[in-house]
């Protein structure tokens, strides 16, 4: 008998080839053919995922800090600079002087609105444009101030305007008088109205505003702001 030839080298390759051939071959191939080699256990390939990751100085999407500027405070008006002109004979100096007139007088019946005094020489009208306004119809006053009567029109003050914010002289040329106002008698104060109150005396006529703590006397020739 025989020895039995070992098998030639070409036929080992041959035989192997199917084997060796995944080498080339696709992931997808290489695992049909391992299969068909008797390699059953061969895991399926893995995906690939991309993930797309930001430069570490991008800002665009973090939130910016802001800052709140703070309101803007409002300068509350000036208080008028206190006035006086003429002789200024029986004038209150102050609100405080004025109001303790006006609260120790008794008010007139139906005046409230607008009244003249006794002789008819100063007329007021309450909430004419302002708080309260008087003007005198002859006894006008020079200006103590230049500034107070603007170029172009009266050269003396007839009127005086009394608001929240103060009394303001006013070199006026028209009238707030109708020649209908009631009579407010000497002694006697106007029917409490809003935050203004007059009082007639035979000196002149004083007028508060409460609210702002203002006032004036206004009388011929002679006027005080306070």
């Amino acid at each position: 008998m025989r020895p039995m030839s070992p098998t030639p080298p070409s036929r080992r390759r041959r035989s192997g080839m199917p084997c060796r051939a995944v080498v080339v071959l696709t992931a997808a191939a290489v695992v049909g053919l391992l299969a068909s080699c008797g390699a059953t256990d061969i895991p399926a390939p893995r995906r690939t995922v991309t993930v797309t990751v930001d430069a570490p100085g991008s800002t665009s999407s973090q939130a910016v800090p802001t800052t709140t500027a703070p309101a803007p405070t409002t300068t509350p008006p000036a208080v008028p600079t206190a006035l006086a002109a003429g002789k200024q004979r029986g004038a209150p100096k102050s609100f405080a002087e004025a109001k303790s007139r006006i609260d120790a007088a008794a008010p007139a019946a139906a005046v409230s609105a607008g009244f003249r005094s006794p002789t008819g020489n100063i007329v007021c009208r309450r909430g004419a444009g302002s708080a309260v306004a008087c003007e005198v119809k002859q006894g006008r006053i020079p200006p103590p101030l230049p500034t107070i009567c603007p170029p172009g029109g009266a050269k003396d003050i007839g009127r005086i305007e009394l608001g929240t914010g103060g009394a303001r002289p006013v070199c006026n040329t028209d009238s707030i008088g109708t020649g209908s106002e009631p009579v407010l008698g000497y002694g006697a104060r106007t029917q409490p109205s809003g935050t203004t109150a007059c009082l007639s005396e035979s000196t002149g006529v004083t007028c508060i505003e409460l609210t702002g703590r203002h006032g004036f006397f206004l009388a011929r020739s002679t006027f005080v702001t306070f």
